[in-house]
């Protein structure tokens, strides 16, 4: 074994029980040892000091751990006393070398601290740097800059707000609260308190030939404070490619600065023929009026953009709900509008198994004319899977929730849909029935007042306080109530309803069973359905008349019998042998 070799063991021997430290050049190296780089390289090379090396391309780095080094410096202190040196210099110099290396660790130690309070200054500030708000995001309509392009304008807000809510990854406000801002230049915070919205996505668009330039901006609401914004350039003359496009990458990267993730890719999307985007669009806005001259014009609209394009999926879907709130018109009646919906959700689903809205439609049809219950909820919850922020889901699903009695889970969706949808009466209108049907009647009441408070011609709404008031016995306010819906609809039934209960309660049972036969004799009689003419029957006292009814209802298969087990018409025989057989035989839980 040479001399170097036996140096290195013994080194090894000695270190194995000490602490140690990597220094990492020869400048650390000699501050270690108390002495210039230029005696620690002379030791190196003359007195087998433990240096290491990594070689590289050009040159090489060197590096030393401390407990080889003072092992080093025990031994060759050790060495020099067997040949006669003088002990005390070899003690003083391995003490000037350990208090070199004390001071050495201690310089280290200062600048760790040093380094961790840069790095605990920066935490500081970094929590005094505004944060990214939470909550929801209202996606603003697109501003048009150019004439003539509303098209591309909101058809670009419609597929970003479809693009943001599939994911479910961000609270999107719906479509048809934002659209009300269209045009409109309120102040930022304004807005965000009408929504309810914490952030803001807004934009412009101007064309000039086939040149096209999209901004768009995040924002916090609450403080008017930008958060993000880029613009986007293109020469193209496939405007819907353009959009699309445009709208996944926007989605994108605006879930990626709120989540700090990547939603998944949206589905490639078909070409459509811009025509038949515009119709869909127009018919969208006639649906969301939810009157019957409104429905009809939305059919006419989606019909079109069929036509135009007959693998177009969105425009099946709007025919499918055209179709299921025209079945309360009874114009046609309601079992072949149930059908027509059915047909064309499934028409929809065969073009997009991905449709949200079709499936939506589905379970909505599925619901009220097969009475397949089981399905329907299937139907529900996976177009809630598909677009957990589809307004429109939540509400019908809470709506189904409450028919079957499951107060709970049908007050949480409506209350979901409504965080989706703040602006929307008929989302109002739904949560109030639901909080009648549960039994929270001054909850019911406060809601309808909200939705007047912002719409006060909005008639369904005067309607459910028809019924709120009525379960209270409050007759006069519900007379009321009923005379203002009669002067925005023409509908008389909810006043004469409300004539004969206070007549029935009051003791007058005999003229309200006169009036219930004048009523329902004559001209007049076609226009109740037997499933109307049961409550008043039973509102009258006249037991085995209303279950004749009902019966008639049954055999008619009329949808309106899914909601029998809270209609408060049927409050008096509501726990009744004969009523809980019917709702069995509907398939209703009892």
């Amino acid at each position: 074994m040479t001399a170097p070799m036996r140096i290195r063991q013994k080194i090894r021997l000695i270190t194995a029980s000490s602490p140690n430290t990597r220094l990492n050049s020869w400048k650390e190296i000699a501050a270690y040892l108390g002495r210039d780089a230029r005696t620690v390289q002379l030791w190196e090379k003359q007195e087998e000091l433990p240096i290491h090396r990594h070689t590289h391309q050009a040159r090489a780095s060197v590096y030393a751990y401390s407990a080889e080094l003072d092992a080093w410096l025990k031994m060759r202190t050790a060495e020099k006393a067997v040949r006669g040196a003088p002990q005390t210099h070899g003690d003083e110099e391995l003490r000037t070398a350990r208090v070199s290396g004390m001071l050495w660790r201690l310089g280290a130690v200062v600048l760790l601290l040093g380094i961790l309070g840069t790095g605990f200054w920066f935490v500081i500030n970094r929590k005094t740097q505004p944060k990214l708000p939470t909550g929801a995001l209202a996606v603003l309509p697109f501003e048009n800059l150019s004439p003539s392009e509303d098209l591309l304008v909101d058809g670009l807000t419609d597929v970003l707000i479809t693009d943001l809510g599939r994911a479910g990854q961000i609270q999107v406000i719906s479509r048809r609260s934002a659209m009300q801002f269209k045009g409109q230049h309120l102040p930022l915070p304004q807005i965000a308190a009408k929504l309810h919205a914490s952030l803001v996505l807004e934009g412009t668009v101007t064309r000039s030939g086939n040149d096209i330039r999209v901004t768009a901006q995040l924002l916090d609401a609450v403080q008017d404070r930008p958060i993000w914004a880029a613009s986007y350039s293109r020469k193209t003359n496939d405007v819907i490619a353009f959009q699309d496009e445009i709208a996944a990458t926007i989605a994108s990267e605006v879930t990626q600065k709120l989540t700090g993730t990547v939603p998944p890719a949206s589905p490639a999307s078909k070409s459509v023929d811009p025509r038949a985007r515009l119709a869909y669009l127009t018919g969208r806005h006639f649906w969301e009026q939810r009157d019957e001259p409104g429905l009809r014009k939305a059919v006419a609209y989606f019909q079109q953009a069929a036509t135009i394009d007959p693998h177009y999926a969105p425009a099946y879907a709007g025919l499918a709900d055209s179709y299921n709130l025209m079945a309360g018109w009874r114009v046609p009646p309601s079992g072949e509008s149930f059908s027509r919906a059915k047909a064309a959700a499934q028409t929809a689903l065969s073009l997009d198994p991905t449709s949200a809205e079709a499936y939506n439609s589905l379970a909505f049809a599925t619901y009220r004319q097969d009475w397949d219950f089981n399905r329907a909820d299937q139907y529900f919850r996976r177009a809630i899977e598909l677009n957990p922020n589809y307004a429109v889901a939540h509400q019908w699903y809470g709506e189904f929730l409450g028919d079957m009695r499951r107060f709970d889970q049908s007050i949480a969706e409506l209350l979901k849909a409504r965080e989706l949808d703040p602006l929307s009466a008929m989302v109002g209108c739904d949560l109030a029935e639901g909080y009648l049907h549960a039994g929270r009647i001054a909850e019911a009441e406060a809601e309808l007042k909200r939705v007047l408070n912002l719409y006060q011609d909005f008639a369904p709404a005067h309607a459910y306080l028809v019924g709120v008031y009525s379960k209270q016995s409050n007759f006069a306010a519900a007379e009321s109530e009923a005379q203002a819906y009669f002067r925005h609809t023409g509908e008389e039934s909810p006043l004469q309803m409300v004539r004969i209960q206070r007549e029935a309660a009051t003791g007058s049972v005999d003229q309200a069973r006169r009036d219930v036969s004048l009523l329902l004799s004559g001209k007049s009689r076609s226009s109740f359905s037997s499933y109307q003419k049961a409550q008043f029957f039973f509102a009258s006292g006249q037991k085995e008349a209303g279950y004749a009814a009902l019966e008639e209802a049954y055999r008619e298969r009329s949808w309106w019998l899914v909601t029998m087990l809270v209609d408060p018409g049927f409050d008096s025989v509501r726990n009744e042998h004969r009523f809980h057989d019917l709702a069995k035989r509907v398939g209703l839980p009892v």
